[in-house]
């Protein structure tokens, strides 16, 4: 369907669309859009909510406050709007993976889902109830801003359709859940919530990004269990263990497309590990491995995996969090953010340099965090337990690693720490060079990373320029001023 007038209406309505044209452009344009503005975004999460319930109030649309409706109220709002949903919108999200994409695709399987929902509430504690109401003004809310055009929202309006504000208070998990119906409950909402993650600022903090996680694969016919070793995440049934999630040499996206990594149990998480799920602030090292192109993490179509191979440098030193891969010969990426840009939910800047060219943008996400695989990463303002997408430790193994230098495809044994849909081996061999540093960093459908040669200090003294910015470099967002001055710098 297109969002302009079609052939099979009368000239009334034809002439009406035409009308509505620049309209339902800009309607595509801001789905396209993967970062929201300055000005719909929040400082924390009730910020957030204050501005985007501001929003609806100034576009004129009929907003009646989240705690006073029912969930029968709130649901058939959102069945009314799945059907009024614009397909051209959502297939912009589908193609992209993007979280505001419809998550039920038809009513049918909208209602079942609900169900289910609805019965882990009704079994659990009754606090859920709230939690439940409150995720759903937040989907009644995303679903109303991103999959119904201008025109849509405004007939709607005119019908008198409400709209819940979007409530200020965040459920988050005090202890461990202790039913099934606790951890359904607070799942779904966490899911409902994902939006913060945009409208923060933080385009892809991992512990909220479950929401786009895909199901589990289906057992391997094959290779049972293999499956597993290519995607296991949080939400895998049985947890993940010491050898699953590790993936391996990739050649396409289906399980049997992998040279899996040879893996042996030696100890599981109930034995405390050696090391910790951390990256050095200041160190060099070699990679080697393969990217898929596209990044995903719920595949829209086949993707590429091509090898990788270059150099990482880590420059974590007083404000500033620094990271840049130079990658021989197919140029380098240098990513730089401090401290105070991340508490004012800035993202910082990002440098492109090859072929003889820079180019400094904003970046799409914040830097990883250099302790994103330990629970106890202070730039984590979530902290989830494991078992919703949070930090954890899954076992120590012994591993045949597969890098392409020689001394990144020997056998290591490490300690295995996964966050969200990640896996992170550290050498906790205590008579090993590296010991207590990284050793491989996959993502199912991401990056497979194999370090070797760690130099720990700080690469700026090899290398004075490195977080410098080359003369010339095209300069697009003022973020870019956390790079050293560059004389000659253009801003476009």
């Amino acid at each position: 369907a297109a969002l302009v007038a079609t052939p099979a209406w009368g000239p009334a309505e034809a002439s009406a669309a035409a009308a509505a044209a620049p309209e339902a452009l800009a309607d595509l344009q801001r789905a396209r859009e993967r970062v929201p503005r300055a000005p719909w975004k929040g400082s924390d999460f009730a910020h957030m909510s204050s501005v985007l319930t501001g929003h609806l109030h100034r576009a004129g649309h009929l907003v009646r406050a989240c705690d006073e409706w029912s969930l029968d109220e709130l649901k058939g709002v959102q069945r009314r709007l799945h059907g009024e949903a614009h397909p051209e919108l959502l297939a912009v999200y589908e193609a992209a993976s993007d979280n505001r994409r419809q998550r039920s695709s038809s009513k049918k399987a909208l209602e079942a889902h609900w169900a289910e929902v609805d019965a882990a509430v009704a079994e659990g504690p009754a606090h859920l109830a709230a939690v439940r109401r409150d995720g759903l003004c937040h989907e009644v809310v995303m679903s109303w801003a991103h999959h119904l055009t201008s025109v849509v929202q405004q007939r709607l309006v005119r019908e008198g359709v409400e709209v819940p504000s979007l409530p200020q208070q965040r459920h988050t998990v005090v202890g461990a859940l202790q039913s099934p119906a606790e951890r359904r409950v607070m799942g779904e909402y966490q899911q409902q919530v994902s939006c913060q993650q945009c409208h923060t600022g933080k385009i892809a903090d991992a512990t909220w990004q479950d929401a786009s996680l895909p199901a589990s694969p289906p057992v391997d016919k094959a290779h049972p269990g293999m499956e597993r070793q290519r995607q296991c995440d949080f939400q895998a049934k049985p947890p993940c263990g010491p050898c699953d999630g590790l993936g391996g040499q990739r050649s396409g996206d289906g399980v049997e497309e992998m040279v899996p990594l040879e893996c042996e149990v030696l100890s599981d998480a109930s034995t405390a590990p050696k090391t910790k799920g951390r990256y050095p602030a200041l160190a060099t090292a070699q990679l080697t491995g393969e990217i898929r192109t596209p990044l995903a993490v719920r595949p829209a179509g086949p993707g590429k995996y091509i090898p990788l191979g270059g150099t990482l440098y880590l420059g974590w030193q007083g404000d500033f969090m620094r990271m840049r891969y130079d990658f021989g010969g197919l140029g380098s990426q240098v990513s730089v953010q401090t401290y105070e840009q991340a508490r004012n939910m800035s993202t910082g800047a990002t440098m492109g340099i090859g072929g003889g060219k820079c180019e400094c943008d904003r970046s799409i996400a914040g830097n990883m965090h250099i302790q994103s695989f330990d629970p106890e990463d202070p730039l984590d303002p979530l902290k989830l337990p494991a078992d919703q997408g949070g930090a954890a430790y899954l076992g120590r193994v012994r591993v045949k690693l597969d890098g392409s230098h020689a001394l990144s495809n020997g056998t290591a044994v490490a300690d295995h720490y996964m966050n969200w849909a990640f896996h992170f081996l550290v050498d906790a061999d205590e008579a090993s060079p590296s010991f207590g540093l990284p050793l491989r960093l996959y993502g199912p459908y991401g990056v497979r990373q194999v370090f070797d040669s760690w130099v720990i200090g700080d690469p700026s003294k090899a290398r004075p320029d490195i977080w410098q910015m080359p003369k010339g470099c095209a300069v697009k967002a003022s973020e870019c001023s956390v790079f050293a001055p560059a004389e000659g710098a253009i801003v476009v």
